[in-house]
């Protein structure tokens, strides 16, 4: 196996070092529709280079040992990788297509491969634990429309968002997610409901220069919010501007706070926002979802 081929090179090479290698456990459960549920235990060395690049073969060897390698299926991944003096980093993602071990393995070893190569400090992994569920069937669905039944809902109030959703064999999906109305939003609003790819584009557009981790805690906190296949993520968006300084985004900022930081540009990085986000939500779903959908709606003061 191509896993045990790389963790005895790795062995061999720390041997010749004279350093005996401290193992990081993968516990890997199969929960396959086409087989009985199966676990495996791996053990890979805690080493920057061959940690990850393991990793990334035993998974992947696992899933090409036991699972259909072409052909449409589906991959749900969940799990956690402990870290020592440190929160979890947590996984939960379906990948589903004519490759999706591919996106599975690699989703879950680019947090491993960010953390062993951080700047700030040395970082010990002591687990790994994942299940996998596994389907010979597509689960891709694409957003079709969105909407309110009032179309002028009032400020203060939850109203439902009907979500229309329509499935790789065609079936028609409705979700309700209710939003709640800021007690001050008036008139002309926005809601954006948007898978998490196209999602992050557009954040980055505006953004313009991306967010970076300082240390070692704000890492895995952006990593834990990674968005996620199966998941549609609905905005609030309002018309107050704001502005992105030195990568922290600031919504409805008052005029003469955006004049003073429009004039004093040399202070820092600065980048006008054009709207501010009123409300966040998530709506989870049993499929890998694409699309993004905007609807304008007017509100009533309460």
């Amino acid at each position: 196996m191509i896993g045990t081929f790389l963790q005895d090179r790795a062995t061999a090479i720390a041997g010749r070092l004279g350093a005996a290698p401290h193992m990081i456990p993968i516990t890997l459960t199969l929960d396959s529709d086409r087989s009985p549920k199966q676990t495996f235990h791996f053990g890979v060395v805690n080493d920057q280079l061959f940690g990850p690049l393991m990793s990334y073969a035993s998974i992947l060897n696992t899933f090409s040992s036991y699972e259909r390698q072409y052909g449409a299926s589906t991959f749900g991944v969940r799990g956690k990788v402990t870290v020592k003096n440190h929160d979890p980093i947590t996984f939960d993602n379906l990948f589903s297509g004519d490759q999706p071990s591919l996106g599975a393995a690699t989703y879950v070893v680019a947090p491993i491969v960010a953390l062993m190569g951080n700047d700030y400090e040395k970082v010990d992994l002591e687990a790994v634990d994942l299940t996998i569920t596994s389907t010979e069937q597509p689960k891709t669905a694409t957003l079709e429309r969105v909407w309110l039944d009032d179309p002028r809902p009032r400020a203060g109030r939850t109203v439902p968002l009907k979500v229309l959703l329509r499935t790789y064999r065609g079936d028609e999906v409705l979700r309700t997610l209710p939003i709640e109305i800021p007690a001050n939003a008036s008139g002309a609003l926005s809601v954006l409901v948007s898978d998490g790819a196209r999602l992050g584009q557009a954040e980055l557009r505006e953004a313009r220069t991306p967010q970076q981790p300082r240390s070692v805690p704000q890492m895995i906190r952006t990593l834990n919010k990674a968005r996620r296949n199966n998941t549609l993520y609905v905005k609030l968006l309002g018309s107050d501007a704001g502005a992105v300084v030195n990568g922290e985004l600031l919504s409805s900022l008052p005029p003469s706070v955006l004049a003073v930081l429009e004039a004093d540009r040399n202070g820092g990085n600065f980048n006008p926002l054009h709207s501010a986000t009123l409300g966040e939500w998530e709506l989870t779903i049993e499929h890998a979802v694409s699309g993004s959908r905007t609807l304008s709606i007017t509100v009533s003061p309460n």
